[in-house]
């Protein structure tokens, strides 16, 4: 590897292959399933070409051409760079000025955007033994992939190679974001009294913990805010340490800091798109119905726009208007969480479309822009915010 602070030779930059065919398990199978898990073995192929080639994300070929190697390893014999790998662009990307920065998963590795810094870094991950759901977290100065079977899942610490990881988060995922940037929720307890904890990034517990009543799904997803949604017979509740509050009766289409999108019907099934306060629980029309989609929506910080995505594409709804804009952005039908994700300020929408590729998208405009670097296909991103 090149020290991108060095003599300015050209660093290496790790490219990953594509996504798994075939499409994930649902949140529905996901109720269905018991611990633990068994093991199922994952399989990928990573190749290593120099910084500046390949293919935009746009579509668009580099500015220089790509030399790959005609025969890739076999599966289960490649051997992704155990060494961060970095590419300087040497300008700010997007514009952005801000310190936040992306984080994406592929199939064999992780990729941190610094956007005002016009840096990528990729960092090769072991091939995972499972093909269920994965959990993907950015925190503080880590990243944290982590399978949903009881098979190893690994994390990324800056400027180092992936490690295995430990206590609470070595067991099973599914793993969520906690409240802050150092914390995490790491499932514990047994099959018959299953919970939630947080933990830091070495998987050591805090002493908090969010038990999981039996009668609902044994599995959490994430509020938009570092706590945890349940799903069970009453409707869907938002889950906290010493709380357990029903949001709505209804179908959860979106979750983000400050609101929630749900479609509720009344006894007659004539049913209405609501947007919930999450401090007051007040319900206001959010304007037409719209369908439940792949998983769970994202709203974004200021809690003016709802990103909803379907087999076929996404659109943004404008809150609690419920004005709706298709975004030129192809469908992923993964159940997985952070196939989209919003920047900290509310400007842009992220998107891991279901070809692999990474789509900028304007919340003002709908547009989608290149983001300036050459990026490994990616399934899934996080944030971390300064």
């Amino acid at each position: 590897m090149v020290d991108p602070e060095g003599d300015g030779a050209r660093p290496d930059v790790l490219v990953f292959g594509g996504p798994r065919g075939g499409g994930r398990p649902g949140r529905r199978w996901l109720r269905r399933l018991a611990l633990p898990l068994a093991l199922v073995a994952g399989a990928g192929v990573a190749v290593v070409v120099h910084a500046g080639r390949g293919t935009d994300p746009s579509g668009a070929p580099a500015s220089r051409p790509s030399t790959v190697a005609s025969s890739p390893p076999p599966i289960g014999q490649r051997t992704p760079s155990p060494d961060p790998v970095v590419t300087e662009v040497g300008r700010p990307l997007l514009g952005v000025t801000a310190g936040w920065e992306l984080f994406g998963r592929g199939q064999d590795g992780v990729v941190r955007v610094q956007f005002a810094r016009g840096r990528v870094t990729s960092t090769g991950v072991p091939p995972l033994a499972s093909t269920g759901p994965v959990s993907f977290v950015a925190g503080r100065d880590w990243a944290v992939v982590r399978p949903l079977d009881v098979v190893p899942g690994y994390v990324v610490r800056d400027g180092q190679a992936a490690r295995p990881l430990a206590g609470a988060l070595g067991w099973m995922g599914p793993v969520l974001p906690g409240p802050d940037q150092t914390h995490l929720w790491a499932p514990v307890g047994s099959v018959e009294h299953p919970a939630m904890a947080l933990v830091d990034s070495a998987g050591r517990p805090t002493g908090v913990s969010v038990p999981i009543p039996a009668t609902m799904a044994r599995f959490a997803d994430p509020d938009g805010a570092g706590y945890l949604l349940l799903r069970g017979p009453g409707g869907v509740y938002d889950a906290r340490p010493g709380s357990l509050r029903r949001i709505t009766t209804g179908e959860l289409l979106a979750a983000g800091p400050t609101r929630w999108l749900g479609l509720e019907c009344d006894d007659r099934y004539r049913c209405a798109t609501v947007v919930i306060d999450r401090d007051t629980r007040a319900h206001t029309a959010g304007g037409p119905v719209v369908e439940p989609g792949a998983g769970t929506g994202v709203i974004s910080p200021d809690g003016t726009t709802a990103a909803l995505r379907e087999a076929t594409g996404v659109h943004l709804v404008r809150l609690p208007g419920g004005a709706d804009r298709r975004l030129a952005v192809p469908g992923n039908e993964s159940f997985e969480h952070g196939s989209m994700v919003w920047s900290p300020d509310s400007r842009w929408l992220f998107v891991a479309g279901g070809n692999g590729r990474l789509y900028p998208v304007d919340a003002a405009t709908g547009e989608v822009h290149a983001l300036g670097a050459p990026l490994p296909p990616l399934t899934q991103l996080a944030i971390r915010k300064t």
